[in-house]
């Protein structure tokens, strides 16, 4: 890819990211526009104060989102959204300290080294190449400097993960396990005015008479089938549903299965019905459809690096050329629309994983949005990292490889920094238009357009309250760390791109948090420890990438020396699995018997007690109750004290 088509790219991102986000402030002052970038707070009946009167001001674009998003701490977002949604600011954050600190030693050092790399020899200035670790001749002493900005690099990345991430979010899901139950929030009731609430009394009591109609035959076909080999089982402290949660019940391990049971809302009800002996083969059917959808992807990937190799595609297809005829159309082609078509082929993936989760058998909702994160990012980073790499190389070497076999490893390693113009395109589309749509909502305001003029004409609005979506946001924000860390010392350029992606992804579900989403579970930060593993993955592959980059560049002692670093990688990342990940999946027997000692001295222990054994209660069973918000308001009962078995 040239400079032209980079350029391209990036002014039509940028333009496009300023409009959308100039849009998005203008709406965002619209009282007819709060159920969408209000829903949150519209739920929790909060006042949004509007200017109603037709000025200026509400048709001006602004910014002050932006600084009022820097401005919320970490504790009001895990006020607001929980520990989970912590996770998310978290990663941003990371990026944010990881990518600044890259980006300076990437300038400072890497990029003038890689520009004077050839020594005087013949250097291609309408290249991008000239700022990637292919311009260093074989066997120069320059890539010592590498070798150097590699272990630096490497080991702030540790030091990132251990000392601004794992210990305190340890922390703080200790600080939520001993947070007394009196002091969790309480459901809160919508408000009625006195003229409305008389008429709605009256339908309401209609609706309850049929509703214990449809109770009753559903009780009586529950009692009619056979009885499920599933129970949760409540105990009075939490020291005893620790034990039992945490044990083996019986010699047969195959026989009795306990766990600790989610909390009631992240309950998913609908895989309690499927035997233990035979869930195996439903995750083997999961993993058969993913493998099948990654296999089928591969299809768009390689027609996508087709086009953004248009220099090599016109060999190959002659009537390409015609694209030439019509000025910058090659430019636009080659830098901006392949990583279109590969947002918009991958946008669907994340779906298609959740629902192959929820086949899976997962207990509850949190588990399944879990396992799709999982899937969703080893699916993207076979597919659009590996895959991208291995297919822009191939279209380079089809040629190549032929004139010049002795220069095949030379050119291998030039093929492989030379991907980097793609991924810088594909990291501004991702940022700057992914997260610009994220915050306007362009579905939602289409149908509430669409609701107004037809069935919703005259009705009051409701909020839309979505949960927010971390199987999806979660896998693509690690592949775009995973592309910058292992393009890190490769090809530096691509570093400060991604410092504004991860700044305006910060600032996006900041606001996105604090105003939109609902919370609908609460699993204590579980996501951690797989975007922990995803970074470690991302520094061990950049520590492959240069091992090889430096055999391939005649310098074996720095290939050889960069294995104790992977070594160190490795040996720090099992260190962290020992020290911090049964923090996020056991409770400690101590905790338990500290938190019940409390309880007793503030008297909840038997209210407690009370809420566990009506709040483990199957969705038909459950009294209705059309005047609370039971989805949106509903804050964790006793997580600590239920188990499964």
């Amino acid at each position: 890819m040239n400079p032209q088509s980079l350029f391209a790219s990036a002014a039509i991102n940028i333009g496009l990211a300023f409009v959308v986000l100039s849009l998005f402030s203008i709406l965002k002052k619209q009282p007819s526009n709060a159920p969408i970038y209000y829903a949150r707070r519209l739920s929790k009946g909060h006042n949004i104060h509007f200017h109603h009167s037709l000025s200026i001001h509400r048709f001006f674009p602004s910014v002050s989102w932006i600084p009022r998003a820097f401005r919320v701490t970490e504790d009001e977002i895990l006020e607001t959204g929980g520990l989970d949604a912590l996770v998310i600011i978290r990663l941003f954050k990371f990026g944010i300290k990881f990518f600044v600190v890259c980006s300076l030693v990437g300038l400072a050092v890497l990029i003038p080294v890689n520009y004077n790399g050839q020594d005087g020899l013949y250097r291609s200035y309408h290249s991008m190449d000239s700022f990637t670790i292919s311009n260093i001749s074989r066997g120069s002493n320059r890539l010592w400097v590498h070798f150097s900005c590699l272990w630096f690099i490497s080991l702030y990345g540790l030091y990132l993960l251990y000392e601004s991430q794992a210990e305190s979010i340890a922390r703080k899901i200790k600080d939520l396990r001993e947070r007394p139950t009196a002091n969790k929030h309480k459901r809160e009731r919508l408000l009625l005015d006195a003229s409305q609430e008389y008429a709605i009394s009256l339908q309401q009591e209609k609706l309850q008479v049929f509703c214990e109609k449809i109770r009753q035959l559903q009780r009586e076909i529950i009692i009619k089938q056979k009885e499920l080999p599933v129970a949760f089982v409540i105990f009075k402290s939490r020291w005893g549903a620790a034990l039992a949660a945490q044990s083996q019940q019986h010699p047969h391990p195959l026989l009795w299965i306990t766990e600790m049971a989610p909390e009631p809302r992240d309950v998913s009800w609908r895989s309690l019905v499927i035997p233990y002996r035979i869930l195996w083969l439903y995750k083997i059917g999961v993993v058969l459809a993913a493998s099948l959808l990654t296999i089928f992807f591969a299809i768009p990937v390689t027609a996508v690096q087709g086009i953004a190799r248009f220099e090599k595609l016109k060999k190959w297809f002659p009537p390409a050329m015609a694209v030439q005829l019509i000025p910058g159309l090659s430019s636009i082609l080659t830098g901006y629309l392949p990583s279109v078509i590969l947002k918009g082929f991958i946008y669907i993936v994340p779906f298609a994983m959740l629902g192959m989760a929820k086949a899976a058998g997962c207990i509850s909702k949190s588990k399944e949005e879990i396992k799709a994160c999982n899937m969703v990012f080893y699916f993207l980073l076979g597919n659009v990292f590996f895959l991208s790499v291995l297919s822009g190389s191939l279209l380079d070497e089809i040629g190549e490889s032929f004139t010049h076999p002795k220069d095949f490893p030379s050119h291998l390693a030039s093929a492989v920094s030379a991907q980097a113009d793609f991924f810088m395109t594909y990291i501004l589309t991702d940022g700057l238009s992914g997260f610009s749509l994220e915050i306007l909502q362009p579905g939602l305001l289409f149908w509430d357009v669409i609701k107004s003029i037809t069935f919703g004409r005259g009705k009051k609005k409701n909020p839309y309250l979505y949960s927010l979506a971390y199987f999806r946001i979660i896998p693509m924000v690690s592949l775009s760390v995973l592309i910058g860390t292992v393009y890190a010392v490769v090809a530096p350029l691509l570093l400060p791109f991604l410092i504004g992606y991860f700044s305006l992804g910060y600032v996006v579900y900041v606001n996105q948090i604090e105003d939109v989403y609902e919370t609908v579970y609460e699993t204590c930060g579980q996501y951690w420890p797989y975007i922990h593993l995803y970074i470690v993955i991302a520094i061990i592959l950049m520590q492959i990438t240069m091992i090889g980059l430096f055999g391939l560049k005649s310098k074996p002692a720095a290939s050889i020396l960069t294995i104790p670093l992977l070594l160190l990688t490795l040996m720090f990342n099992e260190y962290c699995k020992k020290r911090f990940l049964p923090t996020f999946h056991h409770y400690p027997v101590q905790n338990a018997v500290e938190n019940d000692e409390l309880d007793v001295k503030s008297r909840q222990m038997e209210v407690n007690y009370e809420d566990a054994i009506n709040a483990y209660c199957s969705p038909c069973l459950q009294p209705v109750n059309f005047l609370e918000s039971e989805s949106s308001s509903t804050q964790p009962l006793v997580s600590s004290f239920p188990s499964e078995f």
